[in-house]
């Protein structure tokens, strides 16, 4: 069995893997908005800590930026969001409008009426109108995810059934012609660039990639990207999932061996997943090992 296969194997294990398309990211901020697309409130959604710390919300899994403009799908850094950064900002306005741009094409005639205020929000907003007290100036940089001032306690507007929807078609669209997936052997549509890994030492701040063709040296019988190494949409999702939950400060998976970031897990099921894991995380004196060892000493006892 491949590495990937077995990390694919791993998320089906999860208990609280984010559903397939879906990612946890770190959510500065919530904007409430009125049904007419006026911003009803700007909701802090920070943990009330000495450093500030975002929560971590399951959104549309983020887009892979290189050098280019992308926009994720209803959800983003404020300098997608409404044009404003802390920072330059040599191409603040070309984000921001290409933010506005996509998501114009992306819910061309939907009827929804979350959808319906963020497109009415957008087409309203000027960057000027980021001032205090409603914006405040530590919002900057933040990402930030949108609501309906009526039900923003219940869920935000990418939880929407409509916006689901419409995020699974992106997904489709985005995806390469039908292959043979190396992983799982299925035949479907298959990941052109995949996710990032974050938690990897010694990469770039916005992730690693295990699987990548960014030179015509690494390609062949002129095939493009992933097409290269065909994995599935769904097997990607998997492994990077599993894999970035592994990379994780405090999974009880993780070690750091010299100048490299080694995870493990047991390709196995249940209680004896957990007890092997464990054992290996206890021939290691890590905190996150000895945390790890005793919440399981203390399960099964």
């Amino acid at each position: 069995m491949s590495v990937l296969s077995s990390l694919s194997r791993a998320y089906e294990r999860m208990p609280d893997a984010p559903p397939y398309g879906f990612s946890p990211e770190k959510i500065g901020f919530c904007i409430a908005l009125n049904a007419d697309g006026s911003v009803h409130d700007v909701i802090d959604k920070r943990q009330d800590d000495k450093k500030r710390s975002p929560a971590m919300l399951l959104v549309p899994q983020a887009l892979k930026r290189a050098a280019g403009i992308a926009p994720n799908f209803l959800w983003d850094k404020t300098a997608y969001v409404l044009g404003i950064t802390a920072g330059d900002g040599k191409r603040t306005a070309d984000e921001h409008s290409k933010f506005c741009e996509m998501h114009m094409q992306w819910l061309t005639g939907t009827q929804d009426e979350g959808l319906l205020a963020l497109l009415r929000f957008l087409d309203d907003w000027t960057a000027d109108r980021f001032t205090a007290p409603v914006w405040p100036e530590d919002m900057r940089d933040q990402n930030i995810v949108f609501a309906l001032a009526s039900e923003y306690r219940e869920r935000y507007i990418h939880e929407r059934l409509a916006a689901k929807e419409i995020w699974q078609g992106i997904r489709a669209e985005r995806a390469s012609d039908p292959k043979i997936c190396l992983v799982n052997g299925s035949f479907g549509p298959v990941a052109r660039l995949h996710p990032s890994l974050k938690g990897v030492w010694g990469a770039q701040s916005s992730g690693a990639s295990l699987v990548s063709f960014n030179l015509d040296a690494f390609t062949s019988y002129g095939h493009e990207q992933g097409d290269n190494a065909p994995v599935s949409e769904v097997a990607t999702f998997q492994y990077t999932t599993a894999l970035n939950r592994f990379l994780e400060k405090d999974s009880g998976h993780r070690l750091q061996i010299g100048d490299a970031s080694t995870v493990f897990w047991a390709d196995a099921s249940g209680l004896i997943s957990e007890m092997a894991e464990s054992l290996f995380a206890g021939m290691f004196d890590t905190p996150e090992a000895v945390a790890f060892h005793r919440e399981l000493t203390r399960l099964v006892a």
